[in-house]
């Protein structure tokens, strides 16, 4: 359905982007990650045609979308931006109409009352959208992007003005939405969880080009450097001492990592013993920082604990299943 080749993009002297590609396949959800800034909605923006100059091609269906002559064609795309973009002097039914220009004036309040039903914003029809809460000025913004009936929804930090229980049943009735009218999504956030939780495949993008694009479940297990590994789960990269104590064989071009989460503190004796460095309280678990005792390494680990039936007064020892921990590239 969504083809991105060979997509460059510059403003002025300062490259943003560099021969980034992937395919988005009908009814898959998308997800691209990576730090502010790093030109994730501008890929958005170029396949909605907001962003005009750039490289490479950007095809829906069988139409190259890049080419002048059809750059101006309808693209089936509904767009759903950080802010909503609502328009603040029209109310709620006026917002979801502003996109149905083509249709007749009849033809026109028959798709807003389908969508006003679709969305269960039935009772805001009149209100302003200052009126309405973050949740429902969203439904709205989505009521309008589908109004067009698009094939591609482009969906830039949708969730990042909803609190948390919020923004997980938005979440979630959002997918089931995308699933339902079997559309092509590409969603855009800093999210992890977020991604993880929502998408069919995930594109990681860092220093102007994506690093990694697989299945959501591959990218998680099987990460192809220490980037993607600890942008998706928090990791610790293990010391030189800890890899030869534990017989891994690592490159000088690779790393040991082992995720937070992962990494056990005890009273009971193991190879290695630590030093507690610091503790802070967050709510069902402590964030440990400790560091191995050795004569070699003075690394820092962190580790997230219950500390149930652990005395921090007497000697501690870290515990590592050779089964969690993954050799990668630097």
């Amino acid at each position: 359905m969504l083809s991105i080749n060979n997509f460059s993009i510059s403003f002025n002297e300062t490259k943003i982007l560099e021969d980034i590609n992937f395919d988005v396949k009908q009814g898959e959800i998308v997800t691209l990650l990576g730090s502010s800034g790093c030109g994730k909605t501008t890929i958005l923006r170029a396949i909605a045609g907001l962003q005009k100059e750039h490289d490479g091609n950007i095809c829906i269906g069988d139409t190259c979308v890049s080419s002048k002559e059809v750059y101006k064609q309808d693209r089936k795309v509904g767009y759903i931006f950080q802010d909503y973009a609502l328009f603040p002097h029209l109310n709620v039914e006026e917002n979801i109409s502003f996109a149905l220009d083509k249709l007749s004036k009849k033809d026109r309040n028959k798709r807003v009352d389908q969508l006003l039903e679709q969305f269960d914003i039935v009772a805001h029809k009149n209100k302003q959208i200052h009126q309405l809460s973050g949740g429902q000025q969203q439904r709205v913004a989505i009521a309008r992007a589908m109004a067009n009936k698009p094939k591609i929804l482009l969906l830039d930090e949708p969730f990042a003005n909803l609190d948390s229980q919020l923004r997980y049943k938005t979440k979630m009735w959002l997918k089931n939405l995308i699933k339902k009218y079997n559309l092509s999504a590409v969603l855009v956030t800093h999210d992890k969880k977020e991604a993880l939780s929502i998408s069919d495949k995930i594109g990681i993008i860092h220093n102007k080009e994506l690093v990694q694009f697989d299945i959501t479940k591959t990218i998680y297990n099987k990460p192809t450097n220490y980037y993607v590994a600890n942008f998706l789960s928090e990791v610790n990269i293990l010391p030189g001492e800890v890899i030869h104590s534990l017989k891994l064989k690592c490159s000088d071009e690779k790393i040991a990592i082992i995720e937070i989460s992962k990494c056990n503190l005890s009273n009971d004796k193991s190879l290695f013993e630590v030093e507690l460095i610091d503790k802070a309280f967050c709510g069902e678990y402590y964030e440990i920082l400790i560091h191995i005792k050795s004569e070699e390494v003075n690394k820092s680990i962190m580790i997230k604990s219950s500390l149930n039936n652990i005395n921090l007064e007497e000697k501690l020892f870290l515990h590592l299943k050779e089964q969690d921990i993954r050799i990668i590239l630097k």
